[in-house]
């Protein structure tokens, strides 16, 4: 259905007016979505980037000119907001192909197991802090205590616990770093051991 006075339409859209808007959407939509469709043959996709040309439509109205027709200007957004999600979905595709291949020619599957004697590396990792880092260590991380109430527990300013607190966890993944990403999962996961 084309709707004849459209840029009469389109102006009323310019000025805010709703009922204009709801009627080139009632009068578009399906047309819209179909031709959609016809490049990404996926309905929720296809109404997923109609619903998106419209939301542009309506958030740019003041700034959009339409040198055809409004028909024109919308099925060439929808055109053109297809290519990008095709495009988009090549890109996922060589990406998750080049993840699969990679992942199929390392076979190094140990990094994603602990090691046996990893708990005791990390204890001996925590003893080897200076005492007082240690201590604030310790009571953030095996008491669970803020560290507010360590520093009224201790008797010093928040911003010495914070910062106690980020050079044990830099020395402690300086000591471990040969376990990469499990050290943080296990640092941080040693409450009330």
């Amino acid at each position: 259905m084309v709707i004849a006075d459209e840029r009469q339409i389109f102006e009323a859209i310019k000025m805010d007016d709703a009922g204009a808007y709801e009627k080139i959407f009632r009068a578009y939509y399906r047309p819209m979505t179909a031709y959609a469709f016809r490049f990404v043959g996926n309905l929720p996709e296809s109404e997923s980037i109609v619903q998106d040309v419209f939301l542009r439509l309506w958030q740019k109205r003041r700034d959009i000119t339409i040198a055809s027709s409004l028909m024109h200007y919308l099925f060439r957004s929808v055109k053109n907001n297809c290519i990008n999600f095709i495009e988009h979905e090549r890109i996922k595709t060589r990406y998750q192909a080049f993840v699969v291949q990679t992942e199929h020619d390392r076979n190094d599957y140990n990094e994603f197991f602990p090691d046996p004697d990893l708990m005791s590396r990390i204890e001996s990792a925590i003893s080897a802090l200076p005492p007082k880092r240690q201590e604030i260590f310790r009571l953030a991380r095996e008491e669970g205590l803020k560290y507010r109430e360590i520093a009224e527990k201790l008797e010093l300013s928040v911003k010495t616990v914070e910062t106690q607190m980020s050079l044990a966890l830099k020395q402690l993944r300086e000591s471990l770093k040969s376990f990469k990403h499990l050290v943080l999962f296990f640092i941080y996961s040693i409450k009330g051991k």
